[in-house]
C-alpha cells in the first residue's frame, strides 16, 4: 500500500516552486482526513451493493499495478446508505458519485473499509474527476489530490494527475550559455499507473484461467 501512495504522491506532487490556493466557498480536500467503515466483510459488501445497484464499467473490485493494494469501486448513494459513511466534498450529489474503497492492503496500519478517494463521472466517456488521498499518516490516510481516471477497457484503468498553480522553473534563473547546455529528460510514460479489474471479472482477464 504504501508504494501505491509514493506512486499516486508522485503523480500528484507539483514543482518545489508552486504556489496553490483553494476555490472560494469550496472546503479544501487536502486538509481532509479519511474515514473509515468498520465492518467485518469489507469485500462481500462492496460485491453485494454492486451486484444490487450495478456496477457500470467503474464499478466493482480492482487491484493497483503499483504493489496489488485492492479497492472497491461503489456508488456513493448505496454505501453511505448501508454504512453512514460519505465523501468529504461538497457541490456533488451522492447520486454522481463513486467511492473508492480499500478492501486489502500490504501495509497492515491501513484496515479494510477506509476510504481511499471519491470519483465523479467527466464529460469525456470513460474518464472520471476523482480526489485520492496521498499521504499516510500511521492508519489515516490525508492529502486528497486531484486525479483523472480512464477506463481503458474492461479491465484496465489508468491514473493521472492534474498538475494546478503557478510555476517556476528555477532552469530559467541560469546563465544563458550554462542553460543550453543543461537538459532534464524523462521518458518515463505518464499512463501506466493504475488498476486491474478483478471482479466482476472482465471479458479479457490480466491474468486468464485455463482449464
Amino acid at each position: 500500500m504504501k508504494r501505491l501512495l509514493i506512486a499516486i504522491a508522485t503523480l500528484a506532487i507539483l514543482l518545489p516552486f508552486t504556489a496553490t490556493s483553494a476555490s472560494p466557498g469550496h472546503i479544501s480536500a487536502e486538509k481532509k482526513t479519511a474515514m473509515r467503515f468498520k465492518g467485518t466483510d469489507v469485500d462481500s459488501l462492496v460485491m453485494a451493493i454492486c451486484r444490487e445497484h450495478g456496477t457500470a464499467r467503474i464499478g466493482g473490485i480492482w487491484s493497483a499495478t503499483t504493489d496489488g493494494a485492492t479497492v472497491g469501486i461503489v456508488p456513493a448513494k448505496a454505501w453511505t446508505a448501508k454504512t453512514g459513511m460519505t465523501a468529504p466534498q461538497k457541490g456533488k450529489t451522492l447520486a454522481e458519485q463513486w467511492l473508492m474503497i480499500l478492501l486489502d492492503s500490504p501495509d497492515p496500519r491501513l484496515q479494510p473499509g477506509t476510504l481511499m478517494g471519491w470519483l465523479s463521472p467527466a464529460a469525456k466517456p470513460d474518464h472520471y474527476n476523482a480526489q485520492i488521498f496521498t499521504r499516510q499518516n500511521n492508519s489515516t490516510l490525508t492529502s486528497a489530490r486531484p486525479f483523472i481516471l480512464h477506463i481503458i477497457d474492461d479491465g484496465h484503468m489508468t491514473m493521472k494527475g492534474i498538475r494546478k498553480g503557478i510555476e517556476i522553473n528555477p532552469w530559467r534563473l541560469l546563465p544563458y550559455m550554462i542553460r543550453g547546455s543543461i537538459r532534464y529528460r524523462d521518458e518515463t510514460p505518464r499512463d501506466l499507473d493504475g488498476f486491474l479489474k478483478k471482479w466482476p471479472v472482465p471479458h479479457n482477464p490480466q491474468n486468464p484461467r485455463y482449464l
